[in-house]
């Protein structure tokens, strides 16, 4: 199956890989505080601010997990001309290749969170627009970028269109590179073709018109997705019971979630198709890619937020694993 050498082989050659991320880039905004009182103007808590962060969300949080393993990504997507795009700049300093429009505005969620829970989400959002002007720099960027594989990450914001989709798919072939999709309806359409696909539960769902309840359910929804999308490998994200994922001529398999405690599922499917992405530009097989992937979203549910998973943190987690299993 995989074992140690094979698993450290793989992460070593991280370091090497160029990867570009194109998709729905969102700020997530997070507001720490104490709840401590009930506002005497409505029934709702009061809560005292300690600090505020600001970090990178939809693709730029899968641009986020492929920095900190320390490979290179490369970031594409449309942000606003406000002071939200500012601080999108100043967290992605290296690989930024990131468009500021005015016709569009920054796409921010602003969470509030006390005692480490959610208590209320912000969205500033409309939908991305592109225009033929967009369109033209989308096409400049990608053309003159090196890369070792394109991810997509869709999150239905307007970024990921049909001609977009094109564009990306025929230069992933004309360098003979993998291109793998983080999925959102209503765009199902448009991934025909790439080389993996990796829709959670409810995503495979909508994909495949059929309700998944069962370890058979996933295994007939995977074969379905990957004939019908013609793609190379599929994969369905599982939430506590880890993932499944199925490949040409092949035997499905499910590798077990390995989180010790689940504090929060924000941004877990990002982290899986950033270290899936990268273990394929390194050479892994499916099943090890699949591997680190599970073993990376192990780590960051046990955080709060969006988050990423350092090198160090995923080889101990996947010693753990290994020892264990």
């Amino acid at each position: 199956m995989f074992n140690w050498k094979k698993i450290a082989d793989v992460c070593s050659r991280f370091a090497e890989l160029k990867i570009l991320v194109f998709g729905d880039i969102i700020l997530d905004r997070y507001i720490f505080g104490q709840v401590e009182r009930i506002s005497p103007e409505a029934p709702v808590p009061v809560v005292k601010v300690d600090s505020e962060e600001m970090r990178l969300g939809g693709a730029g949080n899968v641009a986020a997990n492929i920095d900190r393993l320390g490979a290179q990504s490369l970031l594409l997507g449309v942000v606003g001309a406000d002071g939200f795009a500012g601080e999108v700049g100043k967290l992605k300093k290296t690989g930024n290749q990131v468009i500021s429009d005015p016709a569009n505005q920054t796409i921010v969620k602003t969470r509030i969170i006390s005692q480490r829970q959610q208590i209320v989400r912000i969205d500033r959002e409309d939908k991305i627009r592109l225009g033929e002007s967009l369109l033209d720099r989308i096409k400049a960027a990608v053309a003159a970028a090196e890369m070792d594989a394109i991810i997509v990450s869709d999150y239905a914001k307007g970024t990921v269109t049909a001609e977009v989709m094109s564009l990306l798919k025929a230069r992933a072939v004309s360098l003979g590179i993998p291109i793998v999709v983080d999925p959102k309806p209503p765009h199902f359409a448009l991934y025909r073709g790439v080389t993996c696909v990796t829709p959670n539960l409810k995503e495979a769902e909508a994909m495949t018109g059929n309700a998944i309840a069962s370890d058979l359910d996933v295994a007939l929804a995977l074969k379905r997705i990957r004939r019908k999308f013609k793609t190379h490998f599929a994969l369905i994200t599982r939430g506590g019971k880890g993932i499944s994922a199925a490949e040409k001529n092949r035997k499905i398999f499910n590798l077990p979630a390995f989180s010790h405690e689940v504090f929060d599922v924000t941004g877990a499917g990002d982290t899986v198709v950033a270290v899936l992405t990268l273990a394929l530009a390194a050479r892994a097989d499916l099943r090890v890619a699949v591997a680190l992937a599970n073993a990376a979203a192990s780590i960051v549910v046990e955080k709060i937020g969006t988050s990423q998973v350092g090198l160090e943190e995923l080889l101990a987690r996947l010693k753990f694993i290994l020892k264990q299993h």
